[in-house]
This record gives structure tokens, sequence and C-alpha cells, in this order.
């Protein structure tokens, strides 16, 4: 097969990865002061940087592909597999963004050691710091590798013995930027990246509309397609029984158990967050990504899904749904703009992936290399160990490339892997008993069980009984029963996690007060820890503060989502009026956070007596 591109779009392609290995050249010595610089970025980001970088990271080349995969098979609603974490997305912009910021950590691993004591601390802290650089890292890769692959097959047209070798061109681009330049090169280049994605996928998306002769016949051919599950174009979640609905098992695993996970924030957005310049550039930050990345640069995506099912309604016997929005760049675009989508994903890819080899170097240098092997090297030394450790992150990533079948295999297995642990991440700021040898068992059985359900099977016959599943039914892989795999690994890796602590010393109080004292965390959780303070305990944010902030931010981004959904598919005026609304809550959202920082700055500054009464009480 001859490649699908002119030289003009390899032009385009070649001047991307050309300014990305600049980048990647221009802050070298940036990099190179010391770990700080090269992970955090020394602390100096601003929000908007930061924010940018979250969104070209999770914007990654398999996120298009899987989305218009998911519409291709079941509809607009089945995107709140997406969707979803908004819940916990407003819980991060009011809560875990300026928590994280107080900590002032390297890695949100190095957290554990100052969350715990003893030796369990530091056997939890090895082996998360390996388990996530050496599993968790090459998995998120592995899955956008595999998607880099469908690109190239689709769109470059390249003969098969050709295909891996783009791939292994790309990656060494990204890893030569971000081995040089460690994450000042990275957000830097996100920026840059994430303007070029936009453009792109945006421009196929008001392409693909103009070749189905517009939004108002696009509508009205899709909702005369009563074989497809999503004719009647609802954006609402459909949960039931029926072939076309989200099973009420996966509905509790997005909506009961996923956000939590983003809530949290964890990985690289912690590492995003740790490397912001305070508590407000970090919280802002997170606004920034969760306004963006759920409710905007989503609905381009959606509509050349839809498009991609008027255009080409068939792909081929044994071509995944994958395919299609690749194939609907050769099939909409012309030579030039060609090119420019091509780049536009190997941008998302490329972002994706620094990220992972740069967060997963993290772990690997500062919670285990530097932690437990060599504790008094030189900076030089510390930097060096990062780049090697980069090269493996990547050489593990395609490993696990290789042998996946496809992109929703991965993220399956990484929601049932990651939900064991999302309850305890939660307890550990706040819940005070729970200690290293709990949080240590819980996370050591998350790694036993997650693959005996998933690869040993041992759980499918008693799930059948538990769950009066038919005899053909898989419980460790049908897709309908996710979440219920799900939450099978939430409620037995939480009950292990509550057990051993209950069972077990408490972690040393003098640890606790320095964690309370760093953290602020509520009150209310905190008081056997409070009580034995020398200090009086002022919250920077009150709960009922919090929870209702929680509601103005989450309701914000929902109805960004349906404003735009209901302007885009056949309900206008319904579209504006939600779309005053996001305005409202965002208004609103805003002075709450800076109200927050007020007060926060207040009783920095021990003058409580300038607070309200109810202000004082709120924050007491």
């Amino acid at each position: 097969m001859g490649s699908s591109l002119n030289w003009i779009d390899w032009l385009v392609i070649a001047l991307l990865l050309g300014i990305t290995v600049s980048i990647g050249l221009y802050f070298t010595r940036r990099a190179g002061k010391d770990i700080n610089s090269f992970f955090v970025s020394e602390r100096a980001l601003p929000w908007y940087l930061s924010g940018s970088s979250m969104i070209a990271t999770s914007f990654a080349a398999d996120t298009p592909l899987w989305v218009s995969a998911l519409i291709r098979q079941y509809g607009v609603y089945y995107v709140w597999q997406y969707w979803a974490p908004v819940i916990g997305a407003g819980l991060a912009i009011v809560l875990f963004a300026r928590l994280w910021r107080r900590m002032g950590v390297l890695t949100d691993i190095e957290f554990i050691e100052c969350r715990y004591s003893g030796k369990f601390a530091g056997t939890l802290r090895f082996w998360s710091g390996t388990s996530s650089a050496l599993i968790f890292c090459p998995l998120i890769i592995g899955w956008v590798t595999k998607a880099m692959e469908t690109i190239s097959r689709e769109t470059m047209g390249l003969p098969s013995e050709y295909k891996i070798w783009t791939t292994i061109i790309v990656v060494c681009v990204a890893l030569t930027m971000c081995t040089l330049s460690g994450l000042w090169g990275i957000v830097y280049a996100d920026f840059f990246l994430f303007i070029i994605a936009t453009a792109g996928t945006t421009t196929l998306a008001i392409l693909s509309i103009h070749h189905v002769g517009g939004l108002h016949a696009m509508v009205e051919k899709l909702s005369s397609m009563h074989g497809w599950a999503g004719h009647n174009l609802n954006i609402a979640p459909s949960i039931g029984s029926n072939a076309a609905q989200m099973s009420i098992w996966n509905a509790i695993g997005y909506f009961g158990i996923l956000w939590i996970m983003v809530a949290v924030s964890g990985g690289y957005q912690a590492q995003r967050l740790l490397a912001c310049k305070d508590g407000r550039h970090a919280t802002f930050a997170i606004m920034m990504h969760s306004i963006i990345y759920y409710g905007i640069v989503c609905w381009p995506w959606i509509i050349v899904g839809l498009c991609s099912l008027i255009v080409i309604p068939e792909l081929g016997h044994g071509i995944t749904n994958d395919s299609a929005y690749p194939r609907m760049i050769i099939t909409i675009l012309p030579i030039g703009l060609r090119g420019l989508l091509v780049a536009a994903l190997l941008a998302a890819f490329i972002s994706t992936i620094s990220t992972m080899f740069n967060w997963g170097a993290s772990y690997l240098v500062n919670d285990v290399y530097k932690r437990f092997i060599v504790k008094k090297g030189s900076t030089k030394h510390y930097i060096w160990i990062a780049r090697i450790a980069t090269v493996m992150m990547a050489a593990g990533g395609g490993l696990i490339s290789f042998f996946a079948h496809d992109i929703q295999q991965l993220l399956t297995i990484f929601y049932v892997v990651g939900s064991g642990m999302i309850v305890v991440s939660v307890m550990r700021w706040f819940w005070w008993r729970l200690n290293a040898a709990g949080d240590l068992a819980a996370t050591l059985a998350a790694w036993i069980i997650a693959p005996l359900l998933l690869f040993a099977k041992i759980f499918d016959v008693p799930a059948r009984i538990i769950f009066n599943l038919d005899r053909e039914i898989e419980f460790s892989s049908d897709p309908n029963l996710v979440g219920a795999r799900m939450l099978f690994m939430t409620i037995s890796i939480t009950a292990i996690a509550v057990v051993v602590s209950y069972l077990t010393k408490p972690t040393d109080l003098e640890r606790l007060k320095d964690f309370v004292h760093r953290a602020r965390p509520f009150k209310l959780f905190w008081k056997p820890v409070v009580g034995q303070m020398q200090i009086e305990y002022c919250e920077y944010e009150g709960l009922g503060r919090t929870l209702v902030s929680w509601i103005f931010s989450a309701g914000c981004i929902i109805t960004l989502i349906f404003g735009i959904g209901k302007l885009l598919l056949g309900h206008p005026l319904t579209g504006v009026c939600l779309l005053c609304v996001f305005g409202i809550l965002l208004y609103i959202t805003v002075q709450r956070i800076n109200k927050d920082f007020l007060n926060e700055r207040i009783i920095d500054a021990g003058d409580v007596k300038k607070l309200s009464k109810k202000e004082i009480i709120t924050i007491k």
C-alpha cells in the first residue's frame, strides 16, 4: 500500500518533531540543575502552564480513537465512561489540589513517609515506587502506543513492516526531549503540542460536519439509524439491562468508584500540582484542566465519531472501531491538512508518553534509588540515573503494547487494578487510624487479587452464585461487569486495610501531628490527633463549605458538557441556557476559591480576628 500522505504532510510532521526536540535542547541546562528542577520545575509553574500540560497529557493519541469507538458501538450517552470522573474533578478543584501543594513533596509516593512512620512505611514507599514505575507507567505508555500503531496503519498507509518503526521514531523524539529537559521542557512542549492537537482535531470536526451536510443534516441522518444503539442522540447516561444500555454494574464502577481516583489527583497530576508556585496556582491549574478536558476538547472527537457512522458505516472485517477516527482523517481531509491532523495526534502522543517517562522516572529516582540505594549521590549522578530510568519506562511500555490486543483491553485492566486502592488513597488523608501496615497489606493484596481475578479467573464460579450470572458469563472478562470487578476490588482491599490497621499499632503521634500541621485536613476526622497538639488548630477550609463548593464546581463542568452537547445535537436554545448557567456557576466557584485563599493567608498571618464570626466557625 502506498503512503496516504503527501510530501507536504510529511513536512508538517517533520516540523512538529523538530520543534519538540528543539524545546528539549533549550531547557537541557535548566533541567540539569538538580532533581527538583528535573521533576517539579523548581516549583515555579504558573497555573496556565501546569493546567495546559495536564490537558495535553490527558489528551493522549488514544483518547479520540477510544471516544469515537464508544460512540460507534453505543452512542453519545456511553461517553460517560469518559465524563464520569467530572464528579471527582470538582472535588479536586476545591480540595485535593491545594492539599497536595501544601505537602511540598517531590512525588505523591514520597507522601507515604510523611503520613506514616516505621519500617512498614519505608517498605510501602519502596514497593509503591517500584510497581508504579515498572507496571502502571508502562501500562499507560502501552495503550497510547497501541493507538499510535493504529494511527500509523490507517493514516500513513505504510507497509506493515514499517509501522512499528514509525512508532519507534516518534517515541525516540519524545524520549530525547524529556531526557534532556525534564519537566521544564515537557510543560512548555505540552503547551505548544496542546494548541496543535486542539487546532487539528477541531479542524477535522468542522470539515466532517461540512462533509455530511451540516449539523442539522447530521442529526437527521443519525436519528434515522434505528439499527444503531445511539440513534436518539441522548447525552444523559442510559442505564439498564438492554444491549444498548450501560449495565448497572458499570454505572456503579464509573459513577461510584472511578471518580474517586480522579478526585485524589495522584500520579502525574500530583506531579504538576506539586510543581506549581503555590496552592492557588495548583487549584486553578486543575480547574483549567477539568473544564477544558471534560467539557470542551472532547466534543470535536464526538462529532467526528458521529460523522464517521454516516461517512464510513462499515470498517471492514476484523477492523475494530478504534480505526474509525484515523480513517476519517484520510477520507475527509485534503493534502496538507492530513499532515496537520496526523501531527496533532502525534502531538497528543508525545505529550502523554513524555509525561509518563518523566513521572515514572521520578518514582525510580526519588522513591527507590535515592531513598534506598544511593542516599548521598551527587546532583549530576541523580540526573543521569533519571535519564536512564526514563529509557526503562519506554522499553516497558513498548513491550506491553506489543502483546496487547486493543486500547479498551488495557484500559479495563487499569480500571480494575487501580480501583482496589481508591478508597485507601482517600483514607490516607481523612482517617488518622490508617497506618503503614494496613496500607501495605492492602497494596500487596491488590497486586495479588487483581491477577487472580483477571487472568487466573478463580473468582468466576463464586461470582456466578453471588451475582446470579448465567453459566456462559465470565466475571473476569465480561464487558458489562467491569464495574462489578471494580466494586469487588474496592470492597475487599478496603476491608483488608481497615482490619490490619486496627490489629496493629497506630502511626507515631508526632508523625501524625506533623502531617496535620502541613496538610490541614478536616478536624472532624483527626480529633484524636488535634486534641494532642499544643497549638490551636485552624482548618483552611471547613467540611461544610468544601461540600458546597464541590457542588458548584462539579455542576459547573456538567452544565458545560450538556450545554455544548445540546447546542450541537439539535437543541440550541436549551444549550444556550445551560451555557449561561455554566457561566454563573464558574463565577461563583472562582469567587469561593479566592475567598478560601484569602482566609488561608489570614490564618497563616495569625490574624484570625479579621474573619467574621461565621467564617471563624467554618474554619476552626
